[in-house]
């Protein structure tokens, strides 16, 4: 049995960040127009997203180490955002058949 276990985000974004209910398309998505209090984008920001406006850190559907899950927590809660830290089960692992054999790379080793 394995302690491996792989981590995800469950987000809940500040309220003003995220359309109102009566925009019926739009209703919980994240508005563009956002941006936290006392946004200010230096020039490294505005070189590698191409913009001033305010772009939220990406959520990954599941984190392999409780570190990087961390990590990008305290990113989010740094821009107002609620964040919970879950866990899996421990996973296992089996070996599984391969339908067909694997095919041998010229001058590799497998």
């Amino acid at each position: 049995m394995s302690n491996d276990y792989v981590w995800k985000l469950n987000v809940e974004y500040p309220l003003d960040a995220l359309h109102p209910d009566d925009a019926p398309w739009f209703a919980g998505h994240l508005r563009s127009d956002w941006a936290p209090p006392g946004w200010d984008p230096d020039g490294e920001y505005i070189d590698r997203f191409k913009t001033e406006r305010f772009i939220w850190p990406s959520v990954r559907k599941f984190y392999l180490s409780r570190s990087a899950a961390v990590d990008r927590a305290l990113l989010l809660e740094h821009y107002d955002a609620k964040v919970r830290l879950l866990r899996s089960v421990p996973l296992t692992f089996e070996e599984r058949p391969f339908k067909r054999p694997l095919r041998l790379i010229a001058g590799g080793a497998v």
